[in-house]
């Protein structure tokens, strides 16, 4: 039978303890009632979930972190994971616990004290990660009902970075870098070919995707051959230009080289955005 030592009592439903090859933050409900420090878990009936990764934190960190965090929020995070989990058909890394319980306990108290949150990027990011947006999308709605709060629209992009990270095991700054480059492509191709392309629009996700899908397989060092690409080339000159530019913005974040085969389709996709989208 597994012994958890008590490290700290956070609430009567949430405790940080020491296991027998880590420390762990337990959640269950009462498990921390009528306890100390020091004292011994050893019934598992009542935890609901253990978060094995607490990276990042060290022992002097612990009492800084917790101390700042509302117990409430750990609480919850438990069904949060359900919810995510069910909706995207997979399990998520724990590494993302501690980022993700610091992330909504500071998004609570800025909303409470009245300071907006505004995301640039909610639009490139709801339609690079359509999956983990959607689960993002329920994980609010649960926040808002359990903590009586009413997170704003915005909050959703930035949790579906979390949700991507624990997909696959990447950075949220990563994740977040490909949405500024898909924002800097997008006011890019309006500017230039003097078009307004919606960020509601089917083009717009369909565009968002396939960049997507070049950015994926340049990163896997995949390819696919285009054998239309000296046809392209000369029957749209323009929009290959154009494409050829934002291949390179590509390459700015990606630090890898579009390779022109790609550039030929992305041209096409220009072609039939801009005859669709031309200003009024």
């Amino acid at each position: 039978m597994l012994r958890y030592k008590i490290i700290k009592i956070l609430s009567n439903n949430v405790v940080l303890v020491s296991g027998e090859k880590s420390d762990y933050v337990l959640v269950g409900k009462g498990i921390g009632f009528g306890k100390k420090k020091g004292n011994y878990l050893e019934d598992e009936k009542n935890i609901e979930q253990k978060f094995i990764s607490i990276k990042g934190l060290d022992n002097n960190d612990y009492d800084r972190f917790f101390m700042k965090i509302n117990p409430k929020v750990i609480e919850v995070i438990p069904s949060l994971m359900n919810i995510v989990e069910e909706e995207i058909g997979e399990k998520l890394s724990s590494n993302i616990n501690v980022g993700l319980i610091d992330h909504i306990n500071f998004a609570i108290k800025r909303i409470r004290e009245g300071i907006e949150i505004i995301n640039p990027f909610m639009f490139e990011t709801k339609a690079l990660y359509p999956e983990e947006y959607s689960a993002a999308e329920k994980m609010v709605d649960f926040l808002n009902s359990n903590l009586d709060i009413n997170i704003p629209k915005d909050e959703i992009g930035f949790l579906t970075f979390y949700i991507y990270c624990g997909r696959t095991d990447k950075s949220k700054q990563e994740a977040l870098r490909y949405s500024k480059m898909m924002s800097e492509i997008i006011d890019f191709l309006n500017k230039r070919m003097n078009i307004e392309l919606k960020k509601d629009s089917f083009d717009y996700r369909r565009f968002i995707m396939h960049l997507r899908g070049v950015k994926d397989r340049v990163l896997y060092n995949e390819s696919l051959e285009n054998s239309l690409l000296k046809k392209i080339k000369s029957e749209y000159p323009i929009e290959f230009k154009v494409a050829f530019e934002i291949s390179k913005i590509m390459e700015n974040y990606l630090k890898k080289k579009i390779p022109l085969d790609e550039v030929g389709f992305i041209t096409m996709h220009i072609y039939k955005i801009t005859t669709r989208n031309k200003k009024k």
